[in-house]
């Protein structure tokens, strides 16, 4: 399923601009949490939990919040005190407002007492990343209907990669259909589109080359600091990332 497809059918039932700005800002909070940039993270979870009341406040009341000046407080009172019926009035009125605002006190706390061995910004993205998907989870289980399962991979599809001059075939080969890029940067691509860490022999059958060209290539980008290399495969640091966005796809 399609981002616009997730989209499209939200928005059936929840306003098309709140959608758009629902996932957004979704987007924006996991991506930033891939890149261990958790300050980020946690401004976007924030954002994401106040864009949460306005859709559940949009669902209830058939009024469309203005994204431009919501009030969190406000909206958080209006719509924990409604009656409760039904198992979904139960989500939308209780324990989806409940999860939105510990997000929010996140984002809005004063650094007080943590272990100081440990940064408290990565606990709090690591918590604020996974309520935003559970929060999600809920939309999407209760008006696309989906089971748990489809519901992982609608949510996996809202931060997949998706880079516009690759091609990705039946059998997993990728195809850069950019002329002119060294294999080096065909190499960076795929690795960016596939995303995550990948194993050499994964790389060899993707991009359909030779082990010691896929081997010496990723030898020769981790001396460059663009990707890391352990036993369980080649992942894109953070500045090969940037690489990749900044100088590859910038261009295009």
């Amino acid at each position: 399923m399609s981002i616009k497809d997730i989209s499209d059918k939200l928005s059936k039932k929840i306003d098309k601009r709140l959608t758009a700005e629902l996932l957004k800002e979704y987007r924006m909070t996991k991506r930033h949490h891939y890149l261990e940039d958790w300050e980020k993270s946690i401004l976007h979870a924030g954002k994401f939990s106040e864009v949460t009341l306005a859709v559940i406040k949009s669902i209830l009341d058939k009024e469309v919040v203005d994204i431009n000046n919501i009030r969190f407080d406000p909206l958080y009172q209006s719509v924990s005190k409604r009656k409760r019926v039904s198992a979904e009035d139960e989500l939308l009125t209780l324990a989806i407002p409940t999860t939105a605002k510990s997000i929010y006190n996140i984002r809005n706390k004063k650094r007080v007492a943590h272990v100081k061995a440990i940064d408290p910004d990565i606990l709090d993205s690591q918590y604020c990343a996974s309520a935003c998907d559970w929060i999600l989870a809920e939309f999407v289980m209760l008006y696309l209907r989906s089971n748990p399962k489809t519901t992982g991979a609608v949510l996996c599809s809202l931060v997949e990669k998706k880079v516009p001059f690759v091609e990705q075939f039946e059998d997993g080969s990728l195809l850069v259909l950019k002329e002119g890029m060294t294999f080096k940067e065909e190499f960076l691509v795929a690795l960016y589109q596939l995303g995550g860490r990948v194993v050499e022999r994964e790389l060899t059958r993707v991009l359909k080359k030779y082990a010691q060209l896929i081997h010496t290539t990723a030898r020769n980008l981790e001396k460059d600091r663009l990707v890391h290399i352990n036993r369980q495969g080649v992942k894109l640091t953070r500045k090969g990332i940037k690489f990749v966005e900044d100088k590859l796809l910038s261009t295009h």
